[in-house]
């Protein structure tokens, strides 16, 4: 292969195609140089021993260890230069322990092994691991792209990785950054997210290395955060009172990288922390807690993490002069915003903007749950998170990467180790071929379609409708909220019956994909899902499923009072609860009063979970009530970003009635204190634009897809 002047290009995780089934493996690329190279530099990352040959020679040797999966590491009997000539590149390895794989990771189980590595020099050269390697049975075959788990990031890559395995990763200068606080550093913040430290060092801090590097994984930011944890010990053990500092507030949360530039002449080390608060910076013993070392005249950058807070402390030789450049960029998928709203209600407009950032910087090499914790595709988290997708953006190819992601989930494996989350997958699927009317997408993932709906009804019971008929004593996970056992089982069974009418109304729509699911429907009585000790959710899944009858629901909604245990997930169903009854006053209280509290308490994205009950450190006082406690919380997460969805089927007023916007119902709705709304929702016929207000009382509404006039009427 001639790769002289190649177009570089991001290498991908490669194997034999037997995967685990191979764990002898020799990867082999040829190619021809037609002029010398110099400056040759070759890295290299993978899950095994690695012998490295180039021709004859071997030009490098890795023992099998955890570390090597999580970091490149320099090829270093690399020769001088290369004269032009045909050679072969050939990485031999060999696999005693793989990636670990548990039921919540098993979507992944064919990612347990696996090589990344590239060579470059001058004169173009540039040899990414890929598809055309060879294996000596066939081709490779990629593993994962670069920058998906179960192995995510690793150090000591090229800056410009960051656009990750897709290509589609952007970064953008971070404007506005405050300096909070300076001891012993000048800083001054200038133009696109650079500012220039000067100062003299006070020493130099010495750290430990982590032992979570020792180990393998099932999933990265699980490894992050076992080396967050121990470097935050370590710092709690340092002196840094001589250390110059800078603390930093970001304009918004953001996923954020460093790139630093030492302008000095002598090696300077960067001890930081990362946070979504500044209580989290103070007290969180998990903290994010990494360290950067920098040489002389050189730029290291940081992966990207989520955060909003960044605290520095500047390492060097003791009374020496440093000046250092640090350049923040935010990272996320590159998207564009087509659904759009103008309204006259402050409150309203704050939180449809902030519900949009939110969404945005949860576009990442997947729709991420969040960008701190857990970075990750989760079945539920996808499925509330792609309903705003519908009404935002004009391109869902990190939604769908996301699908297949999960959908990989082998049979006889629940999707994250959770019943629930496979039927939330399957009526992702329903929504996002409603919403698109996308029959290529679904065509492609029919084979992931009838494996889950296999396990899942090799999991009900044929005659009755009862799903998992056995697990009636065993707690079923719905959300966060506490939830008895009991009603967590009929929760459970109010979505397999909501995402069995789903299955077969996609089988109506597109009988081409052999989708059959004809057993009855589960008799359940209202009062498994109405009673007053029960959590909100399970009242709102019994309203949605139908379980609950139309009077008995009307009474709940009236008679219902916002009140912690809460979360953003469980009021929005609330919300579309009420909205659907008409109720929509009601709707919009449940929304200004949950995401308003979260902007009260100055939140740039929206959380994980709310908690009504005034706090001095509201981070503390949030829990997960039955998981996460205190900062490890997201205070960025997907699922929140949903007030999008009801903005624009309620006061926008825009719902699809048929897949793929075959008939549209138009039917705006003014809220107290709002008396004129303009706004775009993007559909799979055009951008619907849509304007309305209030005139003498009354309203004077217009929806127009492209040139056509969809309503107009007084």
């Amino acid at each position: 292969m001639n790769i002289h002047r190649q177009a570089e290009k991001i290498p991908s995780w490669i194997w034999h195609r037997e995967r685990e089934g191979r764990r002898h493996v020799v990867l082999e690329k040829s190619f021809v140089l037609h002029a010398a190279v110099e400056q040759l530099e070759m890295r290299i990352a993978c899950t095994g021993e690695a012998e490295i040959r180039l021709n004859d020679a071997v030009i490098g040797h890795f023992p099998e260890h955890a570390r090597h999966t999580s970091a490149f590491y320099a090829v270093e009997g690399l020769p001088g230069g290369l004269e032009p000539g045909a050679y072969t590149l050939r990485i031999e390895l060999r696999n005693t322990e793989p990636m670990p794989m548990h039921p919540i990771n098993m979507h992944l189980f064919d990612r347990s092994v696996g090589c990344i590595a590239y060579l470059s020099g001058s004169e173009g050269l540039w040899l990414a691991t890929d598809d055309t390697w060879e294996t000596g049975d066939g081709p490779a075959e990629v593993v994962c792209v670069w920058g998906e788990e179960p192995f995510g990031d690793l150090d000591h890559a090229p800056p410009w990785f960051i656009a990750g395995g897709y290509g589609d990763i952007v970064v953008e200068p971070v404007q506005g950054i405050r300096v909070i606080s300076a001891a012993g550093v000048d800083a001054v913040s200038g133009i696109d997210g650079v500012i220039q430290m000067k100062g003299t060092a006070g020493g130099r801090i010495v750290l430990d290395e982590v032992e979570s590097r020792n180990e393998r994984h099932i999933f990265y930011h699980l490894l992050k955060q076992g080396e967050w944890k121990e470097r935050r010990t370590q710092q709690k053990e340092l002196d840094l009172s001589r250390m110059p500092e800078l603390l930093l507030e970001l304009p918004h949360e953001l996923n954020v990288r460093m790139q630093v530039s030492n302008h000095g002449d002598s090696e300077i080390g960067l001890l930081w922390n990362g946070a979504e608060s500044l209580q989290e910076l103070r007290h969180y013993d998990g903290c994010m807690t990494e360290w950067l070392a920098i040489p002389p005249g050189s730029l290291s950058a940081t992966n990207p993490q989520g955060m909003r807070y960044v605290q520095i402390y500047v390492s060097g030789d003791d009374g020496r002069a440093f000046h250092i450049e640090l350049r923040l960029e935010a990272a996320g998928a590159e998207l564009n915003q087509a659904g759009q709203l103008q309204t006259d209600h402050d409150l309203l407009q704050r939180i449809y903007d902030v519900s949009v950032h939110t969404s945005r910087v949860c576009h990442q090499i997947g729709l991420w749950d969040g960008i701190k914790r857990d970075r990750l595709n989760w079945a539920y988290d996808i499925y509330l998170a792609a309903k705003t997708e519908y009404s935002l953006w004009d391109d869902y190819s990190v939604l769908k990467r996301s699908l297949r992601e999960l959908g990989r989930t082998p049979y006889g494996y629940w999707m994250n180790n959770l019943p629930s989350y496979t039927l939330w997958w399957l009526s992702s699927i329903w929504d996002y071929f409603f919403e698109t009317g996308d029959r290529d997408f679904v065509w492609e993932i029919r084979e992931d379609l009838q494996r889950h709906i296999a396990w899942v009804k090799a999991n009900a019971e044929p005659s009755s409708g009862i799903f998992m008929p056995d697990a009636r004593e065993e707690h079923s996970f719905i959300e966060w909220s506490p939830m008895g056992t009991s009603e967590s089982w009929a929760c459970l069974n109010a979505i397999y019956g909501m995402t069995k009418s789903q299955m077969k109304q996609l089988a109506d729509y597109m009988p081409e994909l052999g989708l059959h699911w004809d057993e009855p429907q589960a008799e359940l009585k209202e009062e498994q899902f109405i009673g007053p000790s029960y959590a909100l959710l399970t009242s709102v899944i019994g309203i949605k499923s139908g379980y609950v009858e139309e009077d008995s629901a009307r009474r709940f909604l009236l008679d219902y009072r916002l009140r912690d245990p809460l979360t953003p997930l469980s009021a929005y169903w609330l919300a579309e609860c009420y909205s659907e009854y008409g109720m929509h006053e009601r709707a919009w209280d449940v929304i200004a009063t949950v995401w308003g509290t979260m902007l009260d308490a100055g939140a740039t994205t929206f959380w994980e979970g709310i908690r009504l009950t005034p706090s001095s450190d509201i981070h503390h006082a949030l829990t997960t009530y039955t998981a996460y406690d205190s900062y490890r919380m997201s205070l960025c997460h997907s699922w929140s970003s949903t007030p999008v969805v009801w903005i624009a089927r309620y006061v926008l007023g825009i719902r699809a009635l048929e897949p793929g916007y075959a008939r549209i119902a138009f039917e705006p709705h003014a809220i107290e204190g709002l008396t004129a709304a303009r706004g775009v929702i993007p559909s799979p016929k055009g951008l619907i634009k849509v304007e309305w207000k209030l005139e003498d009382g009354r309203m004077i509404k217009s929806a127009r897809i492209g040139e056509a006039e969809l309503a107009r009427r007084a």
